[in-house]
C-alpha cells in the first residue's frame, strides 16, 4: 500500500512541478524582455534584443548584429524627427472655401497643435467674422511666455 501512495505522491509531485514551471516560465518575463517585445521592429531586432550578448543565437556575427542595430536606430531617429516636425495641414477638402475662411481654419487647427497663446475658439471666431485672425490675441508662445 505505500508503495503506491509513493507512487501517486510522486505522480501529483512532478504534476504540480511541471505546471510550476510552465506557468512560472511563459507567465513572467523579465523586464529586458518585455521591453525587447515592445521595441522591437522586426524577428532579427527582436531576437537581438533578447540576446544582446549572444548574437550568434540569431545567425548573425557580432558586426553584423551591430550594423543591423545602427540601421534601426538611425530609422526610429528618423521617425522621432518627423513626429516632432510641424503638421503640414491638408485643407483641400477646403477648397470650395475663400481664402481668408481658409486661413482662418489653419490658424486654429495650429492654434490648437501647437499650444498657442490665447483663447483658440474665440480667436477663430473673431477670425470668422473679420476675415483675418486676431495675431495679437492668439500667437505662438514666445520662450519667455
Amino acid at each position: 500500500m505505500t508503495k503506491r501512495n509513493n507512487k501517486t505522491n510522486l505522480l501529483w509531485l512532478w504534476v504540480a512541478l511541471s505546471l510550476g514551471c510552465s506557468s512560472s516560465a511563459t507567465g513572467t518575463a523579465s523586464r529586458r524582455d518585455a521591453y525587447a517585445l515592445a521595441t522591437c521592429t522586426d524577428t532579427v531586432t527582436c531576437c537581438i534584443q533578447r540576446n544582446p550578448s549572444m548574437p550568434e543565437a540569431c545567425g548573425l556575427t557580432a558586426s553584423e548584429a551591430a550594423a543591423h542595430m545602427a540601421g534601426v536606430k538611425t530609422a526610429m531617429e528618423e521617425i522621432a524627427e518627423e513626429e516632432d516636425a510641424p503638421a503640414e495641414w491638408d485643407d483641400s477638402h477646403n477648397a470650395n472655401l475663400p481664402e481668408w475662411k481658409r486661413e482662418c481654419i489653419r490658424a486654429y487647427g495650429d492654434c490648437k497643435t501647437q499650444g498657442w497663446k490665447g483663447h483658440c475658439f474665440s480667436c477663430f471666431e473673431y477670425c470668422k467674422g473679420q476675415h483675418e485672425w486676431p495675431i495679437n490675441k492668439c500667437r505662438p508662445q514666445k520662450r519667455g511666455d
